[in-house]
C-alpha cells in the first residue's frame, strides 16, 4: 500500500472513532516524534513525556488536520514546542532540587543547612501521600531509578510520573519560595 494511502486510512480511522485507530496513529507517527525529542537531548523520561504531551494534544487537533501532508510537520512542530517547555521546566525543577540537594556547599554554614533541611523536611509533610512518595522514590536514590521500576513500585502509570512530578516538585518549589528559600538563579545553572 502507498504511504500517503496509510497514513491517510489510519487518519479516517481515527476521526471515526475506529478501534484500533489511535493505536495504529501512534505506532505511524511514534519514531518521529521520538526523533524530534532525542536531538534535544532530553533524558529518556522526559522523552517519554513529550511523546505522551504530543500525542495527547494530537488528539484534541486530529479534525483540523485532515490532510495527511500536514500531519507530520503538526508533530514535528508540536514536538519541538513540547521539548522547549519540558525542557525549561525541568531546568527550573533541577534548580530547586539542586539547591535543596547540595546542601554541603562550602559557602553554607551548618546552621543554614540545618535550616535548609529542615525546612524541607516540614513542607515535604505537607504535599500528599503520592506527591511525597514520588519524590523519594524519585530523588532519594542517588542512581535515579528507571520510571518504569517507580511505577511498579508506587502502582502507577510510567506516563503519569512525569506530569506529577512537575506538578509536586512545583508545589513544594512554592511552598520553600514561601519560607523564603530561594531557588539559585538561573544564571549559576547556565555556566
Amino acid at each position: 500500500m502507498d504511504p500517503t494511502a496509510r497514513d491517510r486510512e489510519i487518519l479516517d480511522a481515527c476521526l471515526k472513532g475506529e478501534a484500533g485507530g489511535w493505536d495504529r496513529f501512534v505506532r505511524q507517527y511514534t519514531r518521529l516524534v521520538y526523533s524530534v525529542a532525542i536531538r534535544y537531548r532530553l533524558p529518556a523520561e522526559d522523552a517519554d513525556d513529550v511523546h505522551q504531551a504530543v500525542f495527547l494534544a494530537a488528539v484534541s487537533h486530529l479534525k483540523e488536520l485532515r490532510e495527511v501532508s500536514r500531519v507530520a510537520a503538526w508533530l514535528i512542530t508540536t514536538t519541538h514546542r513540547e521539548c522547549w517547555r519540558i525542557g525549561r521546566k525541568r531546568q527550573r525543577n533541577l534548580s530547586v532540587t539542586e539547591d535543596f540537594a547540595d546542601l554541603d556547599e562550602p559557602s553554607q554554614s551548618t546552621a543554614e543547612t540545618a535550616e535548609r533541611l529542615q525546612a524541607m523536611r516540614e513542607e515535604m509533610s505537607f504535599l500528599s501521600e503520592k506527591c511525597r512518595e514520588l519524590i523519594h522514590a524519585l530523588y532519594s536514590d542517588g542512581a535515579g531509578p528507571s520510571y518504569r521500576n517507580i511505577a511498579a513500585r508506587l502502582g502507577i502509570t510510567v506516563g503519569s510520573i512525569g506530569p506529577s512530578r512537575m506538578r509536586c516538585l512545583s508545589q513544594l518549589t512554592e511552598a520553600l519560595r514561601a519560607r523564603g528559600f530561594e531557588a539559585p538563579s538561573d544564571e549559576k545553572h547556565e555556566k
